[in-house]
């Protein structure tokens, strides 16, 4: 279902990051790959009717974002905007006042 695979690196908690396009076009996506989570993240995978599996980015680290296309200069650029995607997605716990 992608094409133009390209590893960009790994997040803190250690989910594999790519750049892809899916195959019937549009934009640059940076995201990960079921097929590595159900190895280490299981839990965030979901298996669809069709035998395909899609990611549940709300218990990663990372969210999928769409990027222009990556050169090597924007690649670090697109990571880090998909760590911080993942963080304005998730609120931060608020600590009770005691």
């Amino acid at each position: 279902m992608k094409t133009e695979i390209r590893r960009l690196g790994t997040s803190a908690e250690g989910i594999p990051i790519y750049a892809f396009r899916y195959i019937w076009g549009g934009p640059m996506f940076v995201g990960t790959m079921a097929q590595d989570l159900l190895a280490i993240r299981p839990d965030a995978v979901i298996a669809t009717g069709w035998g395909y599996y899609m990611v549940d980015y709300d218990k990663l680290d990372i969210a999928m974002i769409s990027v222009p296309d990556l050169s090597p200069v924007t690649a670090e650029a697109a990571l880090a905007q998909a760590v911080k995607a993942a963080r304005k997605r998730s609120p931060v716990p608020v600590q009770p006042a005691i």
